[in-house]
Order: structure tokens, then C-alpha cells, then sequence
């Protein structure tokens, strides 16, 4: 497992989110990997100094992985809701159930303006 990862302001309120390898390839395909650029970057987590790679969540970088997420999200939606209309089996759909958990939960990290710094790599 692999892990895409948020930070507050000096590290303070970190989350993962822990994804499969084949999820986090399948991202690095897509414009994730387009936006922003990440810069080592020093913050304290658990009282520890630390360098980082990090990718700061302007105004900007946050709004373009939003806008990002929601369309993954529709695009995997809708792929979902062909899928079902052909009674396919809930094996095939684990997949994309996966996918939209997951893209939630980074939808949900960017809009929390209590996260300053993305971590992917």
C-alpha cells in the first residue's frame, strides 16, 4: 500500500490516505501528476523536524486537484452506472467502487482548508 498524504501548517493535523499500487499508478497517469509542482519543504510532525517533498495548497493548486477529483469522480460515476445497466457482476464492479472511495476521500482532504501541503510521491 501507498499512501497520499495532507498536512496543516507545520504539520499539525496529518492524513493519509492509503491507496493501492495499481490506484496510485492510474493517478500518476491522469493530471494529478500535472499539477503543481511539489519543493522540499520543512515542517514539524510529532514535535520532529522533517524535509519533505511537498506540494503547498495555494488557492490555485487546491481549486485545479477540486476541479480534478469532481471529474474523475464523474467520469468513474458514470462508467459505474453503464456497467450496472448491464447487470454487471459486483466482482467487476469493485474496481470502481474502489477508485470512488478513494477520490472522495482526496476530494474531501483538498476542499479542507485545514490541510496546507499534498504529499505524493
Amino acid at each position: 500500500m501507498l499512501s497520499i498524504n495532507f498536512y496543516g501548517e507545520n504539520g499539525e493535523s496529518p492524513k493519509s490516505i492509503r491507496v493501492g499500487e495499481d490506484f496510485y499508478q492510474w493517478l500518476a497517469y491522469s493530471d494529478f501528476a500535472q499539477v503543481g509542482r511539489s519543493q522540499l519543504t520543512t515542517i514539524c510532525v510529532d514535535g520532529e523536524e522533517i524535509e519533505l517533498p511537498l506540494l503547498p495548497l495555494t488557492s490555485t493548486t487546491r481549486s485545479m486537484l477540486i476541479a480534478l477529483f469532481n471529474e474523475m469522480i464523474l467520469t468513474e460515476t458514470a462508467a459505474m452506472l453503464t456497467d450496472l445497466e448491464k447487470a454487471v457482476s459486483q466482482k467487476l464492479l469493485e474496481p470502481r467502487t474502489y477508485r470512488l472511495k478513494k477520490l472522495l476521500a482526496l476530494l474531501n482532504c483538498c476542499k479542507d482548508n485545514g490541510f496546507a501541503y499534498l504529499q505524493r510521491e
